[in-house]
C-alpha cells in the first residue's frame, strides 16, 4: 500500500498555520476533574498492508481489549480505476476496481477494497477454498465471535488515497453514490460502520490531490448523504451503522471544515494528534507532545504552539464539537532522526535526517524502542515534564527517538478523562505486538462497566410554534446532564424520531387529527432522560385556501461583496399566513423562511436583477416584489505577498530525480500554488512538495521555491537547498531474482534500497511491497 505506511496518518504538517501561544504551564490549564465520560471508546487501526512483510494478522489482534477496529483502508473507484498516480506519494499507482471475485463495474464515487487479496481472498488458517469470503475480512467476522461487543469499521481514503474526495463530495450525485456504496459495503462484509479519512479537504495533501474552496461545505454534504442511507438500512436492518471520520488536528483543518455541522452528523471524530514532528523536517522535537513546551518554540521547531495535542483538541472543542463525540489518537510508534547535536540530549536540536526504522526510515514501532532501545544499546530515556513524553538519546551515534510509553499513554488517559472525552483512538495494532500499551488504555479507560448511569434532565416547555395539515412544529427547553447530551427523541404514537437540536417539525402527519407528542433527552453513554410534558396537537384540515400572499414589498440591498449580495423586505401577509420566500435571479431560484438572504457564488463585478415571491401553506405563490439590480463589487486588489516558504528539504532522491518538500506560506487572503525554480527552470505546483525529474546523474541543482496568491503576488524565495543526484548504473527490478539487505533497484523512475532479503515475484514489484522495499 505504501512506503511510510504511518505517513497515512500524517497531520497536515506542511499546511498548519501558527495560533496562539498556550500557557507555559500547560498543566494549570487543566479544569478540575469532573465524572469521567466511561464507558469509553478503544479503537485502533488496523492497515491491510500489516498482514504482508510486518507478518502482523487480524487473529493476532486481542478483540478483548477494543471496543472498535477500524480497518485501513478501502478506496474510492472513479472511471473504473482506484489508488493514486500522484507522483510525490508514497505508491504511485492505480489498480482495477475489484471486489473478491474480479474486476467490477460501479459508479464514479463507490468504495472498493484497497487489495482485494488480502482484504478478502488470501487463506488463513482454517479456510478451506471453498469459503466464498476469506482474507482480513474474515478474520474481522471471527474476532467478533470472539467479542459479541466488538464493532468493525471500513476506513475509507488516508493520506495515498484522498485524491478522489473533493471529486465526490461535489455533486448530488457522487455524494450518493458513495453513500449508496457505504451500505452495499457494510452489509456484505459484515461491517458496522464506515470510517472517512479525508486527507484534506479545501488542502494540505498530496499535491495531485482533487481540491475545491467548496470542499468546507460539501464535506458536511457528503456526510449528511451517508448518514440518511446508514440509518434508513440500519432501520430495515434493526441496528445502528456507525458514522466517523479521522479529522486533522490543526487550525487549519478546522478552518477548512465545518466542524460543529459535522460533529452533530457523525457518530464521532478521531483526532489525529500524532505525526507533529518527524524526519522530514530537520529539528529533532516529539511526535506526540500532549502541551506546548516554549522550548521547543525557541530552538525553532515549525507551529510549536499549535503542533501539540492540547492544542488539536482545544482547537475542536471551541469550534463545537462536543467532548462526547470527540476520539483522541495516540500513535503506537516513534519516530527518530540521526546526526543531532549532543546539547539536550538530543532534544530540539539540529539532525541531518531521519534514523534508523523498524519498517522504513524515522518510524520505529513501540514494540522495536522497548525491546531494544529503552536504556539499551547506548540509548538512555528521558522525559519531557511540560510535553509530557518521554525521549531516548544516544550520545554515541547521534540518534534521537521521539516515542509514547505507558508514563506518557496515562498522561493522555488522564487528560482524555479530565476533558471527558469519548476515548482513545490508536495507530496501529502491530506496533504494540507485546501489548503494553493496549492493556495501559484498557486499563486506564473502562470499555463497560458502571461509567456513568446518570441520564438527563427530562426537556420541559414542550410546545408547538406552528402546525399545518401535515405538520406540526415543536420546540422545548433543553435538558442538562454531567457529562453532556447529545441528541433528543420526539416520540407519537408508535413512531419516533431523533433530533440533535431543541426544536422539530414532524412531518407526513394524517389532515385534522390529533397527535400526542413527548421529547426524551439521551447522552454519550445511551442514558436517557424521563419524557417531557406531553403535547396534544390537532392538525390543521386539509387546505382549500386558495388565496395567495400579497406581494413582498421594499425589496432592497442593505450588502453586497465581489461574490455575494444580501437582500431583505418587507414581510407579506396572507389569510392563513406566509410559510416562506423564494428569491429569483436569473434562472435561479433560492427558498428561504425568514425576509432575508444573502446570496453567494456570484461572478464580481456583475449586475444581478432580483425579485422575491411569497408562498403559502396551501402552496399559493404571490406576485413579485419590486425588481432590484444590484452589481457586485469588483474583486478586492490584494497587494500584499504571501511569506516566504521555510524548511525546503528534499526527502529522497534518485539519479533523475528530487523529491522536495517545504513548510506552507501564509498569507492575508490565500496562497494558490507555488514556483519551484533551479537554474533557468520553474515548476509550478499547488501543494507543499515536487518531484522534479528529467534530471542527470550526479549532479548538483539548487532549488529554491517560491509562494504565489490569487493576486498575482509573489514571496521572497525560500532557504535555498542544493542537492546532488544519486549515481547512474542502479539496475531495475526483475522478478525471480535473488536480492540482499541494501541492494538498490529502480522502478517506476524511482531507487529502492531492499529491506529484507528476498526472491522478487511478479506482483512484489517495489511499490506494492512497502516491507521489502523502500525508497532512497
Amino acid at each position: 500500500m505504501t512506503t511510510l505506511a504511518v505517513r497515512f496518518r500524517k497531520t497536515n504538517l506542511l499546511v498548519m498555520v501558527a495560533a496562539l501561544l498556550l500557557s507555559l504551564i500547560p498543566g494549570l490549564l487543566a479544569p478540575a476533574k469532573a465524572e469521567a465520560a466511561a464507558p469509553y471508546k478503544i479503537i485502533g487501526y488496523y492497515p491491510a498492508w500489516g498482514a504482508y512483510g510486518r507478518n502482523y494478522q487480524v487473529y493476532d489482534i486481542d478483540p478483548t481489549k477494543v471496543t472498535h477496529i477500524n480497518y485501513a483502508f478501502a478506496d474510492i473507484c472513479w472511471n473504473g480505476s482506484h489508488g493514486n498516480p500522484d507522483p510525490t506519494g508514497p505508491n504511485p499507482a492505480t489498480w482495477s476496481c475489484q471486489d473478491e471475485n474480479g474486476v467490477i463495474n460501479v459508479p464514479n464515487g463507490s468504495i472498493v477494497m484497497g487489495d482485494p487479496w488480502i482484504d478478502a481472498q488470501k487463506s488463513n488458517p482454517g479456510d478451506v477454498w471453498s469459503d466464498p469470503l476469506k482474507g482480513n475480512f474474515k478474520q474481522l467476522i471471527k474476532l467478533k465471535q470472539i467479542n459479541p461487543n466488538l464493532k468493525t469499521i471500513i476506513s475509507v481514503g488516508g493520506w495515498s488515497w484522498s485524491n478522489r474526495f473533493s471529486d465526490v463530495a461535489a455533486s448530488a450525485d457522487t455524494r450518493d453514490n458513495f453513500a449508496n456504496s457505504a451500505v452495499n459495503f457494510l452489509r456484505k462484509y459484515q461491517f458496522d460502520g464506515v470510517d472517512l479519512d479525508w486527507e484534506y479537504p479545501v488542502g494540505g495533501g498530496l499535491a495531485g490531490n482533487s481540491y475545491r474552496a467548496a470542499d468546507k461545505q460539501n464535506y458536511t454534504l457528503l456526510l449528511q448523504a451517508i448518514r440518511a442511507k446508514l440509518d434508513a438500512a440500519g432501520t430495515a436492518d434493526g441496528k445502528h451503522y456507525l458514522l466517523t471520520i479521522a479529522s486533522g488536528a490543526s487550525p487549519t483543518y478546522a478552518q477548512n471544515t465545518e466542524l460543529a455541522n459535522i460533529a452533530a452528523i457523525v457518530d464521532w471524530i478521531n483526532i489525529m494528534t500524532y505525526d507533529f514532528n518527524g524526519g522530514w523536517q530537520t529539528v529533532s522535537a516529539h511526535n506526540s507532545p500532549l502541551y506546548y513546551d516554549p522550548a521547543a518554540a525557541a530552538a525553532g521547531v515549525p507551529n510549536a504552539s499549535t503542533f501539540n495535542t492540547d492544542a488539536g483538541v482545544t482547537g475542536h472543542l471551541n469550534a463545537g464539537v462536543l467532548a462526547s463525540k470527540l476520539v483522541m489518537g495516540v500513535p503506537f510508534y516513534g519516530r527518530g532522526w540521526t546526526g543531532c547535536n549532543t546539547t539536550g540530549n538530543g532534544q530540539y536540536q539540529s539532525c541531518t535526517g531521519p534514523s534508523t526504522g523498524t519498517w522504513e526510515a524515522g518510524v520505529l514501532d513501540y514494540s522495536d524502542i522497548e525491546n531494544n532501545y529503552v536504556n539499551k544499546n547506548g540509548y538512555t530515556r528521558y522525559w519531557n515534564a511540560t510535553a509530557r513524553v518521554p525521549y531516548l538519546y544516544n550520545p554515541s551515534n547521534k540518534t534521537y527517538i521521539s516515542y509514547d510509553d505507558v508514563q506518557s499513554i496515562g498522561e493522555k488517559t488522564s487528560y482524555i478523562k479530565t476533558k471527558n472525552l469519548a476515548g482513545a483512538m490508536f495507530w496501529e495494532f502491530s506496533g504494540d505486538r507485546n501489548k503494553t500499551l493496549l492493556n495501559k488504555l484498557a486499563t486506564d479507560l473502562p470499555t463497560t462497566g458502571a461509567g456513568d448511569t446518570t441520564p438527563p434532565s427530562a426537556p420541559t416547555n414542550l410546545t408547538s410554534p406552528s402546525k399545518t395539515s401535515s405538520s406540526v412544529s415543536l420546540s422545548w427547553t433543553a435538558s442538562t446532564d454531567n457529562v453532556g447530551v447529545t441528541g433528543y427523541t420526539v416520540s407519537y404514537g408508535s413512531s419516533s424520531v431523533n433530533v440533535t437540536g431543541t426544536s422539530a417539525t414532524i412531518s407526513g402527519l394524517a389532515a385534522n387529527t390529533s397527535y400526542t407528542f413527548t421529547v426524551s433527552a439521551k447522552d454519550a453513554a445511551g442514558n436517557v432522560s424521563a419524557a417531557s410534558n406531553a403535547l396534544t396537537v390537532t392538525t390543521s384540515p386539509a387546505s382549500t385556501d386558495t388565496t395567495p400572499p400579497s406581494a413582498p414589498t421594499n425589496l432592497t440591498s442593505p450588502s453586497k461583496t465581489s461574490s455575494s449580495v444580501s437582500l431583505s423586505w418587507t414581510a407579506s401577509t396572507d389569510n392563513v399566513g406566509v410559510t416562506g420566500y423564494t428569491v429569483s435571479y436569473g434562472s435561479t431560484n433560492v427558498n428561504v423562511t425568514g425576509t432575508s438572504a444573502t446570496i453567494t457564488g456570484l461572478a464580481a463585478n456583475t449586475s444581478y436583477t432580483f425579485t422575491v415571491k411569497a408562498r403559502d401553506a396551501a402552496g399559493n405563490v404571490s406576485a413579485a416584489s419590486n425588481a432590484l439590480t444590484v452589481t457586485t463589487s469588483p474583486p478586492p486588489t490584494d497587494t500584499t505577498p504571501p511569506s516566504a516558504p521555510t524548511n525546503l528539504t528534499s526527502p529522497s532522491k534518485t539519479s533523475s530525480s528530487v523529491s522536495l518538500s517545504w513548510t506552507a506560506s501564509t498569507d492575508n487572503v490565500g496562497v494558490t500554488g507555488y514556483t519551484v525554480s533551479y537554474g533557468s527552470t520553474n515548476v509550478n505546483v499547488t501543494g507543499t512538495s515536487a518531484t522534479i525529474t528529467g534530471l542527470a546523474a550526479n549532479t548538483s541543482y539548487t532549488f529554491t521555491v517560491k509562494a504565489r496568491d490569487a493576486a498575482g503576488n509573489v514571496s521572497a524565495a525560500s532557504n535555498a537547498l542544493t542537492v546532488t543526484t544519486s549515481q547512474s548504473g542502479i539496475p531495475a527490478w526483475a522478478p525471480n531474482t535473488w536480492y540482499n539487505v541494501n541492494d538498490l533497484v529502480t522502478y517506476g523512475g524511482i531507487t529502492y534500497y531492499c529491506i529484507q532479503a528476498h526472491t522478487s515475484q511478479t506482483g512484489w514489484e517495489p511499490p506494492n511491497v512497502p516491507a521489502l522495499w523502500g525508497p532512497k
